[in-house]
């Protein structure tokens, strides 16, 4: 069962994480913001649309849509909220349009790009900042917040 957050939480942290390069983002926010997409029964589609509505930046779009999309490629989110966030995902890229990336093939570790953040139209990605999310997608801790037991 996903819990219930109140007031636009999801909105709230990515009007938060937008205004910096997403390398640098406030772990608060991060791991909010993934928790309202992971584990909360939140329209997304309401939450985006709010979250358009107020922003007018296009790089402001391309980092939520990024995150957004992001989120979504963990193996703790169901199928069901993956279905839910591509629609709410439309809404971004129609805001701003993706772009088709072709993959570099092999690259050395130290010259790899975020591929995803690279479709966005961004160069930077979140990095080592992923690391602050690894917690809240474990087994157990995803078990805790559906309700059931491991």
């Amino acid at each position: 069962m996903a819990k219930p957050f109140n007031g636009p939480v999801l909105s709230s942290a990515l009007n938060a994480l937008v205004k910096n390069p997403l390398n640098q983002a406030d772990d608060d926010a991060l791991v909010s913001a993934a928790k309202a997409v992971w584990y909360s029964d939140v329209n997304l589609v309401g939450e985006v649309k709010e979250f358009l509505d107020g922003h007018a930046s296009e790089l402001e779009v391309r980092r939520a849509g990024y995150l957004l999309e992001r989120f979504t490629r963990f193996s703790c989110v169901t199928d069901s909220r993956v279905l839910e966030a591509q629609k709410a995902l439309e809404l971004f890229s129609a805001s701003a349009s993706k772009q088709v990336v072709k993959s570099l093939g092999t690259v050395a570790l130290r010259n790899r790009r975020d591929e995803l953040a690279a479709s966005w139209g961004l160069s930077e990605g979140l990095g080592l900042k992923v690391q602050a999310l690894m917690p809240f997608q474990t087994r157990h801790y995803e078990a805790q917040q559906r309700g059931t037991s491991a």
